[in-house]
């Protein structure tokens, strides 16, 4: 009788309008097969809480199950969270069993975890998309999902233990500078993955559309596979497995453009025609190189929406944790080279333009464009690139035509040997004439997983030091360097260090500078 009256309060409760929370601090709510029940929020807490549902319950606010409390359902019970704007979900340990996102708030992050989120069943992602907020998604064995779509996808890290194949339904929201034209744009990146562990375990996947703190993507010191000449630093996978993948297919979508566009996964230069299916293949990083995992000829090789299947057994669980993304065996394919860095400050009476390239193929040279209102750049001077390197190579150029107390914008166009050319992001300065740049320094990539690089400019010494000490003072890591004409460029590997924040000190005359760097 008491288990009746409960519910019919709650009842009548749900049905005076679908805003009401359902606030439960210690009873036993059981919703039967059949009962049709609209409320808008969930509030289930204390140790004998139990929220226990057997039919489809629509959600369009929050879902907050504070542990102990718990929450579960019947062959029947599936929950959707159908909400018009951003719903919170705190599963406190509990498991979804159907899962279904379909919220039109349209604002790139619809439903965000609190916690982690289990689904024993299954995920259907319709609309909406689902941010994991630095938690995780984990789909326990049996469990099932579609590999979403453009508008609802899961932005952040998913788990899924046993053996079979399963298609993660990844993606990403971004905002990042990919145009050159010093503003950053946002992407909003759909790109499922579909691996096949070769026995049962427990996979961790998770996408990134951006490159920090990726391993090199371009040759270095022998750092990629023979058949490989470099990869894409657009983006990449991050993946765990205690067992090998069997096979790995990469898909992309939505990367349609008209000609001179951003190509979003940069398959091509901006005309569609130029993109090389055959030169494509599926790379994944080893510890120390970049290896071929190949094609095995089943993807749809198609610019606009497509996926590549790997050809080759991939021995993640010999590694653990590696990185996954796309490689051009022949350069056929852009997979772009961004510069590493650019920057312009004053300098004794002059503006000085700095950049540094991570390597050069077939590269005539960089023109370098100024600007009054950062729109119409004019050449004010060309520097000849090295044609083909593939070494860490900086530049300079001091610009002593500059337009004294105001903004100067400046831009590289890097030209190769056919004519072909690209633009770097834009920087500026705005000096006073008679300046002189004092000593600085920066780090790249931070945060970082395996290598940094330093890079200072204006060191009053020819003699550097640097020091790396962990959070507690001690120190973890020296080197001497040598600076040319005050200026240094070095690359540590910092592969044995643990993830964690450090502090940076180089040191070089009187001039001392300090930051911090982190390590994932």
């Amino acid at each position: 009788m008491k288990r009746i009256l409960l519910f019919t309060i709650l009842y009548v409760l749900c049905f005076i309008g679908s805003s009401q929370t359902i606030t439960n601090t210690g009873a036993k709510i059981n919703i039967d097969a059949g009962t049709t029940v609209k409320f808008a929020n969930l509030y289930n807490s204390v140790a004998t809480g139990l929220f226990y549902y057997e039919n489809s319950l629509e959600i369009s606010g929050n879902w907050i199950n504070v542990s102990p409390a718990t929450f579960n359902q019947g062959a029947n019970g599936s929950v959707t969270f159908n909400g018009s704007s951003q719903q919170t979900v705190r599963s406190g340990g509990s498991a979804f069993n159907r899962l279904i996102v379909d919220n039109s708030a349209a604002n790139n992050s619809e439903i965000l975890l609190s916690d982690n989120m289990k689904i024993k069943s299954q995920l259907t992602l319709t609309n909406g998309i689902l941010n994991t907020n630095n938690n995780k998604l984990i789909f326990q064995s049996t469990a099932t999902t579609n590999a979403g779509n453009a508008n609802s996808f899961v932005h952040g890290e998913m788990e899924k233990s046993g053996a079979t194949q399963f298609t993660f339904p990844c993606g990403d929201v971004i905002s990042r500078d990919l145009d050159g034209d010093a503003n950053n744009e946002n992407y909003v990146v759909w790109s499922p993955i579909k691996s096949t562990p070769s026995a049962s375990t427990t996979v961790n996947i998770e996408y990134f559309f951006d490159n920090v703190g990726m391993p090199d993507w371009w040759e270095h010191g022998g750092n990629m596979d023979a058949t490989l000449h470099h990869v894409s630093d657009r983006e990449f996978y991050l993946v765990s497995s205690t067992e090998n993948f069997t096979d790995v297919t990469l898909f992309w979508n939505d990367n349609n453009h008209t000609a001179s566009e951003i190509c979003e996964h940069s398959f091509c230069n901006g005309t569609t025609s130029n993109f090389s299916p055959a030169d494509l293949c599926v790379a994944y990083w080893n510890g120390t190189m970049w290896v071929d995992a190949g094609a095995d000829g089943s993807g749809s090789l198609v610019h606009d929406v497509g996926h590549i299947t790997s050809s080759t057994t991939l021995p993640v669980g010999a590694m653990g944790q590696t990185y996954i993304t796309y490689g051009s065996k022949n350069n056929e394919n852009p997979l772009p080279i961004e510069l590493i860095s650019i920057n312009a400050d004053c300098f004794e009476n002059t503006i000085k333009i700095d950049w540094v390239t991570g390597s050069e193929t077939n590269n005539a040279g960089f023109v370098i464009e100024r600007s009054e209102d950062a729109k119409s750049f004019k050449q004010i001077a060309f520097v000849k690139g090295a044609g083909n390197s593939n070494t860490i190579l900086s530049y300079n150029f001091r610009d002593d035509g500059f337009i004294k107390n105001e903004t100067n914008y400046y831009r590289i166009k890097q030209v190769d040997f056919n004519n072909d050319y690209s633009y770097s992001p834009i920087v500026s300065a705005f000096c006073k004439g008679n300046s002189k740049l004092a000593p600085a320094f920066s780090i790249f990539p931070n945060p970082f997983r395996q290598d940094i690089n330093i890079s200072a400019s204006t060191l009053p010494s020819d003699k550097a030091t640097i020091n790396i000490y962990n959070m507690l003072g001690s120190l973890v890591y020296q080197q001497k360097a040598n600076a040319t004409k005050g200026e240094l460029l070095t690359n540590i590997d910092l592969n044995h260090l643990p993830p964690a924040i450090y502090v940076v000190r180089i040191i070089s005359g009187e001039y001392t500078g300090v930051a911090k760097i982190e390590k994932h």
